[in-house]
């Protein structure tokens, strides 16, 4: 009986033995539990997200942050400033990218810049191509910034227009800056 007891113990304390050294002797794959949405692919356990979205598992659209009515002040050539309000909306017109988006500004209007949101890891812009053909040289800047406690809550439009029509020396240098309506 002692020889089967001593037999059962040994063979119990080998087994667990074993057990415990393969399964901590395994490597465990950090993206097992990592869900990527819309065709994020996973690395060392974090989401490498596609074009167009962001945050942890690729949820959320990159224009989403911009989206909304933003109010401030806009002034143009260092004259006064006055009262304006932009208007950010995702450009559902555009079926080849879903990250284009369409601004207005009260004070340009009916004018609407159409460009797309660029992001990397420290900045967020909106990019307004030159319009083909035209006379005019057009660099429009929209920055989000984080504003105090507020994230993606402060708005800043720089504007520069230059004619390229011999002989025009017509400039325009503009800056809005508006904080976001929640």
């Amino acid at each position: 009986m002692k020889f089967w007891r001593a037999t059962l113990l040994t063979t119990i304390l080998f087994l667990a033995f074993t057990t415990t050294v393969l399964y901590t002797a395994c490597e465990k794959d950090p993206c097992n539990n990592v869900t990527c949405y819309h065709g994020g692919s996973c690395g060392n356990g974090i989401c490498q997200c596609p074009t167009g979205y962001e945050n942890t598992m690729c949820q959320d659209l990159s224009v989403a942050r911009y989206l909304g009515t933003y109010a401030g002040y806009i002034g143009c050539n260092d004259g006064a400033q006055i009262i304006d309000t932009a208007f950010i909306y995702r450009d559902s017109t555009n079926s080849n990218t879903i990250n284009y988006v369409w601004v207005k500004l009260k004070s340009i209007a009916p004018k609407i810049l159409h460009g797309y949101v660029y992001n990397n890891a420290s900045a967020y812009t909106i990019v307004v191509p030159n319009d083909v053909g035209s006379n005019y040289l057009k660099i429009y800047t929209i920055t989000l910034q984080n504003w105090g406690n507020y994230q993606n809550n402060k708005l800043s439009i720089s504007t520069y227009e230059k004619s390229e029509a011999p002989g025009d020396t017509v400039q325009t240098q503009c800056s809005f800056l508006g904080y976001k309506h929640h």
